[in-house]
Parts: structure tokens; sequence; C-alpha cells
């Protein structure tokens, strides 16, 4: 296993979390709890510890606490190292899909302003509906907030991420799904 590899969450922890989850709403006062919770969900599936099907068990527990709003729970996105990847480099081949991942928002980034958020479900860095890409990235696939980028950009990897890299070393990627298609086509139904 490399530095930068991530092993899945044991099946033991995994019941943990599922239990935590199940009770959690049954709590007094367990708003902070929970959205704690989904957002370490967040961060695991992101990470590739989790599978993607946990996505409902966050969803569950946004719904459990009876609130659309989601958020990261960085304090300073400022001081987040991310992974030391060169990704102008490496976009011409993969196409940026994690540009194309849904991105919560943290306070810092709404009280800032300098991002923008989805107004029907606040806070989520928006994507463009053709192309399904963020909408901060411009013509050329350069981020036209990067300053200001939100803590689930600086922090990413995709270095073990599938869905971007079949073997990160060699730069194979993985195929790219063609609503994501470097010249931004969309299937009419897709």
């Amino acid at each position: 296993m490399s530095e930068h590899e991530r092993p899945p969450v044991p099946p033991d922890l995994i019941a943990v979390i599922e239990k935590l989850a199940d009770e959690l709403p049954d709590q007094p006062g367990a708003e902070e709890a929970s959205r704690r919770l989904e957002w370490l969900l967040d961060a695991l599936i992101m990470r590739g510890q989790l599978p993607a099907s946990f996505k409902r068990l966050a969803a569950k527990i946004q719904a459990d606490r009876g609130t659309k709003v989601r958020l990261s729970i960085a304090d300073d996105k400022r001081s987040i190292e991310g992974p030391d990847i060169d990704c102008a480099s490496l976009i011409p081949l993969c196409g940026a899909r994690c540009c194309s991942f849904e991105v919560v928002l943290s306070r810092e980034d709404v009280r800032e302003g300098k991002v923008p958020w989805v107004i029907d479900e606040p806070y989520l860095l928006p994507r463009d509906p053709s192309t399904k890409r963020c909408a901060c990235m411009d013509d050329e696939r350069r981020c036209t907030v990067y300053e200001a980028r939100p803590a689930t950009c600086r922090s990413y990897d995709c270095r073990d991420d599938r869905r971007v890299w079949l073997d990160y070393e060699k730069r194979i990627p993985a195929p790219l799904p063609v609503a994501i298609r470097p010249d931004g086509y969309v299937p009419p139904d897709g």
C-alpha cells in the first residue's frame, strides 16, 4: 500500500457508524453531532474509504435533522495542507473530473462571499447545468476562485480515487463518463 492509499473502513466500525446514525435522532440536542457525522460520512466517501452507497445514510441523517442546509465543518480552509499534486499539468489527462463532484461549503466560504452556492440546496458549490462541472471553472478548465476555493477542494487527493485514475503513478486515467467529457458534451438523456 502506498503512502497515500487509505484502507477501507472495517466492517465493525461501519456497524458502529450505522448504529450511531440510527440512534442519533432520538438524542436531545443532536443537531451538531448529526451534522458532524454527515460530514464524516461525506469525507470517508470522498477519500474512498466508504462506498458511495453511504450517501444514502448521509441523506437520511440530513432528513432526520429536518434541514436542507449542509455545511462543511472546516474552520480555516487556508490552514488546510492539500496533497502535493500538480493539478494544472494533469488536467489534460484526468479531464478535471473532480470538478464534477459535489462540494459542500463551510461557514467561512459563505461568510467570505467569494464562492457561489446553490440557492435551492444551500450551501453546495453550483455546477454548470450543461457540463455538470463546477460553475467556477472557466473555458480553459481553470478555477476562477482558486485562492478562495473551499476546504473540500483544497484537501481532495485524487491519487487513489478510482473515479479519476486507474493508475496515478503511470498517469492512466479512469474511463471518463460521457456526462463530463472534456469537450463539454452531455448526451440528451444525461
